[in-house]
């Protein structure tokens, strides 16, 4: 419909300077008559040598973009003709591959000779692999009336860092001692704890107090008279419903682990694995890693993938668990 309006319109103006200089015989108004009846023509072959002349490159300033922070998509463009563009049409669609969220996004933007950028704000709401894909670059000739697609760009991507969850969830109920009951509380060895201290690397992780730790945000441990060495293993499901508030809280339980300098396994298996993957987690960029690692696997729509594998490959203790609940909340176990 803009097409035969830009059209019609084009039409009622050169009818109007033909019949304007018929009448009035003058010269000048015949030159413009002359060019605004060839104008299209120019404009039209202008417009496709500047669409073989142009690229696009799309970026973000960092690869890792926190979630819930505005950040920006930066368009790079590289007009290599002397004509500046008018009218530059971008389609280009966002989407997460965690979920069904396809944005579908148009820009229209002049672009001058030489390089341009453009920067448009853009916040995710969900962590994940965020794609950038571009459907097409058009350039319209002055007239608005053809469009010449560019075939000159690329598609982005960056990840989305979680936020840290700092509440581990609903932690099984041997684990939740209150202050008031601490001294009645035994080991499995059958010793009193003698009371609480912050966590020092080697502590076994049944000893840590989850309570306190969630409530001050750093490890506590009951102290008993004997401590061995024991290794975490963070074990979160891929549960599709629940996976963004999973990822948050991994990462947040992840980061007060290792605040308290106690290195963890995490541990993890995709849809259609029988296996858990596994990763050493010793300080935060290995554990950014650990997250990436995440994202680039399959979520499930089942909620027991992780622990069916762990039970096929392990027989201890020292989990924390992190699930799906009933309200697509994460949910925190120690095993």
């Amino acid at each position: 419909m803009e097409k035969l309006n830009n059209i019609l319109y084009y039409i009622i103006l050169l009818a109007l300077f033909g019949v304007c200089a018929f009448f009035l015989h003058s010269r000048q108004l015949t030159v413009v008559f002359v060019i605004f009846l060839i104008f299209p023509v120019l404009s039209c072959v202008l417009a496709k040598y500047v669409s073989k002349k142009l690229s696009l490159t799309v970026t973000t300033d960092e690869l890792w973009v926190e979630k819930d922070k505005e950040t920006q998509l930066i368009f790079r463009f590289g007009n290599k003709s002397f004509f500046p563009i008018i009218n530059c049409i971008i389609v280009f669609k966002t989407e997460n591959k965690y979920y069904p969220n396809e944005i579908k996004n148009t820009l229209n933007l002049s672009v001058p000779s030489g390089k341009y950028t453009a920067k448009l704000p853009i916040t995710p709401t969900l962590c994940g692999i965020m794609n950038i894909k571009i459907e097409s670059v058009t350039v319209k000739d002055a007239l608005n009336i053809w469009g010449f697609k560019c075939k000159n760009f690329n598609d982005h991507y960056f990840y989305v860092r979680p936020i840290p969850e700092k509440n581990i969830g609903s932690l099984s109920a041997s684990e939740l001692y209150s202050e008031d009951s601490l001294t009645s509380v035994k080991n499995v060895n059958g010793t009193q704890p003698d009371g609480i201290r912050e966590y020092i690397q080697g502590d076994k992780l049944r000893n840590i107090h989850w309570k306190l730790s969630t409530k001050y945000s750093e490890l506590l441990v009951k102290e008993f008279s004997d401590n061995n060495e024991e290794a975490a293993v963070l074990l979160p499901e891929l549960y599709k419903p629940a996976i963004d508030s999973i990822i948050d809280t991994v990462y947040g339980t992840g980061l007060m682990l290792l605040n308290s300098n106690m290195p963890f396994t995490l541990a993890f298996a995709a849809a259609g694995s029988e296996q858990l993957a596994k990763y050493n987690i010793n300080d935060e960029n290995s554990l950014i890693d650990g997250i990436e690692k995440i994202y680039l696997a399959y979520p499930s729509d089942r909620d027991d993938i992780s622990m069916l594998a762990l039970r096929r490959e392990y027989a201890g203790g020292g989990i924390i668990y992190i699930h799906g609940g009933s309200d697509n909340k994460a949910v925190t176990d120690i095993l």
